[in-house]
């Protein structure tokens, strides 16, 4: 049986190398794949944003983090020309933009998960990304969880996401909202 995962988790990480994917493996599992959503010719991610739920109080049901918006932008402008999302919660509200400084690009990526929590679980609380110059940027996410590793490297930038959503549950059920991300590296 251990063999079998073993030729699996291989075979996953040759078909994301393929297609020049970076993932991270602390993602919880529930949920759906959305649609991966790339940026155009000629533009590179130099920003992200998140929509994120805030904490409603003990022994309310919440979902921390619900979406992740990448900024696309020509070479060196802070200016996005193109706003890419994959799946993204119904809870919460987009916060701010955060920029790579002038010419630098986002290359690979940490997120922060709560994996375990018997009353309320939120899944996916935040991430941080790594600029192209060394810089790393936290975004406005909820602090439960901890930090995996980081992904490999895009050493010419981010292009385009993937989310894992999970969906509403209802009233009786625990929502967690989203629950993985994964990026596309430039392959121009």
């Amino acid at each position: 049986m251990l063999a079998v995962l073993l030729i699996l988790v291989t075979l996953q990480n040759l078909v994301e190398a393929q297609n020049n994917i970076i993932s991270v493996p602390n993602g919880d599992t529930k949920g759906n794949w959305g649609v991966m959503e790339v940026c155009d010719e000629g533009t590179v991610v130099r920003a992200f944003q998140l929509k994120v739920q805030q904490s409603k109080g003990p022994f309310i049901d919440d979902t921390a983090l619900n979406g992740i918006a990448l900024l696309c932008a020509k070479d060196s402008s802070r200016e996005a020309v193109r706003i890419i999302r994959s799946s993204v919660g119904e809870f919460g509200s987009w916060g701010p933009a955060y920029w790579c400084d002038s010419k630098t690009f986002l290359m690979n990526f940490s997120l922060r998960v709560e994996s375990t929590n018997i009353i309320d679980k939120t899944a996916a609380n935040n991430i941080k990304f790594t600029c192209s110059d060394g810089s790393v940027m936290e975004g406005d996410g909820r602090s439960q969880g901890t930090y995996g590793p980081w992904s490999t490297n895009c050493e010419i930038g981010i292009r385009g996401i993937q989310t894992r959503v999970q969906k509403k549950q209802g009233f009786v059920k625990d929502d967690v909202a989203l629950t993985d991300a994964r990026f596309v590296c430039n392959d121009y």
